[in-house]
């Protein structure tokens, strides 16, 4: 095998391990992944990705935040971490846990809890 199909092949398994949960001696390790969420209008942030998420018409959209909704991202937001990346997959436990709360709350900053409501 030359260098450089190693280093593909090295590389590809390497993506591959990102992109799938881990499992060590059995016990799966969730991803966690990091978003804002502005309750007040329903507003997800991925940093990671630099992604938005939010509601239209009943339905949930992803990319750029349009612009006329760019002025509910300026204050208010709360950190949350969920195991997916489609923050609305958790949408109502988020609901149940987070609508009320605002950046600076206590105790409220990161959510650690697993027994999400599916």
């Amino acid at each position: 095998m030359n260098t450089r199909t190693l280093a593909s092949a090295v590389l590809l398994a390497i993506s591959a391990a990102a992109a799938s949960p881990a499992v060590f001696a059995g016990t799966t390790v969730v991803t966690q992944h990091h978003y804002v969420y502005y309750g007040d209008h329903q507003i997800y942030y991925a940093s990671e990705t630099k992604t938005y998420y939010w509601q239209k018409d009943g339905r949930w959209e992803s990319g750029p935040l349009p612009a006329e909704d760019q002025v509910y991202i300026k204050t208010g937001g709360v950190n949350i971490d969920l195991d997916t990346e489609r923050p609305y997959e958790r949408h109502e436990w988020v609901v149940k846990h987070y609508r009320d709360k605002h950046d600076g709350d206590r105790d409220h900053d990161h959510d650690h809890d697993h027994d999400h409501d599916h």
